[in-house]
């Protein structure tokens, strides 16, 4: 499996975590469920930034997506924390949620079309590979690391994205051949 095929599959995992909220009827379920959304998203983008991002813009033709990429990301992160940071649960709580899906499928669309179009030109299969393996590392170790730290039933929180980050930079893969060899 290739990174886009892995990213694909995180990509329909999502979704389908989108639909479960949608089919759940039963408030405390439907806020796990976004629970695990927000978490899913912030890893999937940290890991994905850190990698196929990081390979991208190492290469002229694919820079001005990785840098949209980026900010495609941020949007997303600040949608999860006006969630996150909610009081109630009702309509705006569950607006704001549908706000998110929006904004990850166009990001979504944008990536598996134009962007994997583009990388696929730079990125030769080997890399495409190494890239896979490297994003299923880190985020393996993120979400480890926030299951060794989250006390159960807690939600996503703001300090949650640093320690994401925090993670990251302890169990970031180590350059080695392989790596080096997506830095032409």
């Amino acid at each position: 499996m290739d990174i886009y095929k892995y990213l694909k599959l995180d990509h329909e995992h999502v979704n389908h975590l989108f639909k479960q909220f949608e089919d759940s009827e039963v408030l405390e379920r439907k806020q796990q469920i976004v629970s695990l959304i927000c978490q899913e998203l912030l890893v999937h983008a940290h890991s994905e930034q850190e990698t196929f991002y990081k390979a991208l813009k190492n290469y002229d033709t694919t820079q001005d997506e990785a840098n949209h990429g980026y900010k495609e990301h941020k949007e997303i992160e600040d949608q999860i924390g006006l969630i996150l940071h909610s009081k109630e649960f009702g309509s705006s709580w569950i607006k704001k949620v549908e706000k998110l899906k929006e904004i990850v499928q166009h990001h979504v669309h944008e990536e598996e079309g134009t962007m994997f179009s583009k990388a696929q030109k730079v990125l030769s299969d080997e890399e495409a590979y190494v890239l896979k393996e490297q994003m299923h590392y880190l985020k393996q170790h993120l979400l480890l690391s926030l299951q060794k730290e989250k006390p159960a039933k807690k939600a996503a929180t703001k300090p949650q994205k640093a320690k994401i980050k925090k993670a990251s930079q302890k169990h970031m893969v180590k350059k080695d051949d392989s790596r080096s060899r997506l830095h032409h």
